[in-house]
């Protein structure tokens, strides 16, 4: 663990680095250039065109594990893990043609139900927490939608970029879908895809409040927290406690409460009070470089106190202070891993509850933001 923390403290230093990626795009078929590919990294502002000769570079990666993506009309899309501690000069990235199908270039009857499917997707996709009102899509004709309605199930996929203007973080953001699927019996929902982030264009007084909102967005949010944990500030900034609820079912807590419609006597809970954990205790190295896990044998509470910002309620249903919870953690796998730069590597690795899973597209932040150096407080922002 000593030498956890010496790479904590040292965190600040190595992030000044920053490295480029280069590389070229060809046809997997003949060898010859595929000029005009869009290539980028995943949940970035960082990407490009290829050129005439189907060459690209990438600027300005701090260190951290990454996913390339190589898109281009006609072609298969290609994916890649990438990690980043040095300038990298890639292979040629080969891309196969894709074999058109007929079924692509028949022209469907109108869908007398696909306003309804359309705005169940926004509601999923976009969300309904801070900005989703300021959140437009520019093309959504190129979703494909299908809804089942025995399963109540609404899926949706892109062969193309989804392009939505976010006017309340001041970015435009190019959204490839794999897939997009929600289960309305179960109450779930699940999408997983591509997107890259483009700086809106704007007067110098929109700049000021997309910033605002950027920050009041970032503070508090899972990528906050993780670099909170790589700085090694936590225990200063945030409270983390095991999630527990004991289970009482005794002579005394029955009584004669019998319930009328069941017949069966109620059940009680009583949540347990655990003293706030050290990061020690929860976060650990693993044997990759630039990589660490969060573990614990229980599920875990977050809280983010710092003055200023809006707080939701505590364990127990009411609010305290400015000890707000904002997430929580319930673990899937034995680990939830992540990289240097605050990035979830196995996203469903856990399930998060409170803000933490209300949070959508709408308020989401490309993973190489950081908030300007000059005003660091979030009470400023709130």
């Amino acid at each position: 663990m000593k030498h956890l923390l010496i790479i904590l403290f040292l965190l600040p230093l190595t992030c000044l680095a920053q490295f480029k990626i280069s590389g070229r795009v060809i046809n997997a078929a003949d060898g010859k250039p595929i000029p005009d590919a869009s290539v980028f990294i995943n949940n970035t502002s960082v990407g490009a065109k290829a050129g005439s000769d189907g060459s690209f570079t990438l600027r300005n990666l701090n260190p951290g594990q990454y996913n390339l993506i190589v898109s281009a009309i006609g072609y298969e899309r290609f994916s890649k893990t990438i990690s980043v501690e040095r300038d990298i000069t890639m292979d040629d990235i080969k891309l196969l043609p894709k074999l058109m199908m007929m079924n692509e270039v028949v022209i469907a009857g109108k869908d007398p139900y696909r306003a309804r499917k359309l705005a169940m997707f926004k509601e999923q996709f976009l969300g309904r927490a801070l900005f989703w009102r300021q959140c437009t899509i520019v093309n959504p004709d190129i979703l494909k939608l299908t809804f089942s309605d025995h399963q109540k199930i609404l899926t949706a996929s892109t062969n193309d970029f989804l392009e939505i203007e976010n006017n309340a973080l001041g970015y435009k953001l190019k959204y490839l879908i794999n897939n997009f699927r929600l289960d309305k019996k179960a109450f779930n929902v699940v999408y997983e895809g591509y997107v890259l982030f483009e700086e809106k264009e704007g007067p110098a007084e929109e700049k000021v409040r997309w910033e605002k909102n950027r920050r009041k967005v970032y503070y508090g949010s899972p990528t906050h927290y993780l670099r909170t944990v790589l700085a090694g500030k936590v225990d200063s900034d945030y409270m983390v406690r095991p999630f527990c609820i004991d289970h009482i079912d005794t002579i005394a807590q029955r009584g004669s409460h019998l319930d009328p419609v069941t017949g069966e006597y109620p059940t009680f809970y009583i949540m347990l009070r655990y003293d706030t954990l050290k990061t020690k205790s929860y976060v650990h190295r693993t044997d990759k470089h630039g990589i660490y896990a969060i573990s614990y044998p229980k599920d875990l509470d977050v809280f983010y106190y710092k003055p200023g910002v809006k707080h939701l309620r505590t364990n127990e249903g009411q609010e305290y202070g400015n000890r707000g919870q904002i997430g929580s953690i319930d673990f899937i796998d034995n680990n939830l891993l992540f990289d240097l730069n605050g990035t979830i590597l196995n996203p469903t690795g856990a399930s998060f509850r409170y803000n933490w899973a209300v949070t959508r597209v709408a308020e989401l932040l490309p993973i190489d933001y950081r908030p300007p150096l000059r005003d660091i407080d979030p009470a400023k922002n709130h």
